[in-house]
């Protein structure tokens, strides 16, 4: 989602209480209830309209009439407060409670994804303006390129959230209960990870209690369950875009970074270009500095392009790695031996 609607939706505090607290609005109810099918090469609400047979027909692509055919205006079916000056206007507060039931139409919507005879990977888009909120859908494809959504999230007025749903892999989590072992080693690894122990439990809490069908990593587990915005045990980063200001300025912000670490060291090398080795040769030297100190430098991928850096006490890393291997997360240790991701 972009920062504008991280903000008014709250999640630095977890991810917990995203659902509306009236539950989804009747109205979106009814196109749940209709479900979804998938004909020909697209998926759609059902009953499937005449055309999605002969799709793309005369749009673009498969996902523009897909995206045309599942677009869903908010305010017609959710009420809220509005004004009218020469045209609608919808509030900041109003925003949020058309983006609550977006975020939780789009949960339903990929249940049903998911309870298809074939599960298909899904794509849930929820956007709020001053004039209007849609939700709209469509299939995930591999040769699809969508970059330019994620790279231009924030560059609008308005509040953007993108939800995306991926059939369970068969090698990990057979089911939406995690095993005993590991669940057990998710939550020690945010015990000790988590400046507020209590407050990174219960996120982490909602989010396994949330797992679903769809794909589910312990790596964005333990994200989620240690962002908080008063004190947070992990600083999150686009590795593609980050530089070593950024990094610096978020990683002094966490309470687990140490007092005698110091950034002197750097000269401005790495500023070379902002590519994946530079960045890495960054955090190498950065955890050098770190250990000096008595403490390291622990990353987590996530996805094509986040990382999520943090601190650790390196009496503590014996057994992090311990509970590491135990809930299957793949966790970098920098200075160690890390992957080669370029």
């Amino acid at each position: 989602m972009n920062d504008r609607a991280a903000r008014v939706l709250g999640v630095r505090d977890g991810f917990g209480g995203l659902d509306p607290a009236e539950g989804l609005a009747s109205g979106l109810r009814t196109w749940v209830d209709g479900g979804i099918e998938c004909r020909g090469e697209v998926v759609c609400w059902a009953p499937a309209p005449a055309d999605a047979d002969d799709a793309p027909g005369r749009l673009f692509d498969l996902v523009a009439w897909e995206q045309f055919h599942n677009d869903v205006h908010l305010g017609s079916f959710v009420p809220v407060d509005d004004a009218y000056a020469g045209g609608p206007l919808i509030g900041v507060d109003a925003q949020r409670i058309l983006l609550r039931q977006g975020i939780a139409l789009a949960r339903e919507v990929g249940r049903l994804a998911g309870e298809l005879s074939t599960p298909i990977p899904l794509r849930c888009i929820i956007a709020t303006t001053e004039t209007n909120g849609k939700f709209r859908f469509y299939r995930i494809r591999p040769d699809d390129d969508w970059s330019w959504l994620f790279e231009n999230l924030d560059h609008g007025r308005g509040f953007v959230v993108v939800i995306d749903f991926l059939p369970r892999s068969h090698d990990r989590f057979q089911s939406a209960h995690i095993a005993a072992p590991q669940r057990a080693a998710l939550f020690d690894l945010v015990e000790l990870l988590a400046p507020d122990v209590e407050k990174a439990r219960g996120r982490l809490k909602d989010v396994l209690e949330n797992a679903s069908w769809s794909a589910f990593d312990p790596e964005d587990a333990l994200i989620e369950a240690l962002f908080d915005s008063v004190d947070s045990g992990l600083a999150y980063f686009d590795r593609v875009i980050a530089g070593p200001d950024e990094i610096r300025s978020h990683l002094e912000q966490l309470s687990t970074c140490p007092e005698g670490l110091t950034w002197d060291w750097y000269d401005g090398d790495t500023k070379s270009g902002k590519t994946e080795t530079a960045l890495r040769n960054y955090l190498r030297l950065l955890a050098d500095q770190s250990r000096v100190v008595g403490t390291a430098l622990i990353g987590v991928f996530a996805g094509e392009r986040g990382l999520a850096l943090g601190f650790l006490s390196s009496d503590k890393l014996e057994r992090f790695i311990e509970l590491a291997a135990a809930a299957e997360a793949e966790i970098i240790i920098y200075g160690a031996v890390e992957p080669d991701v370029d």
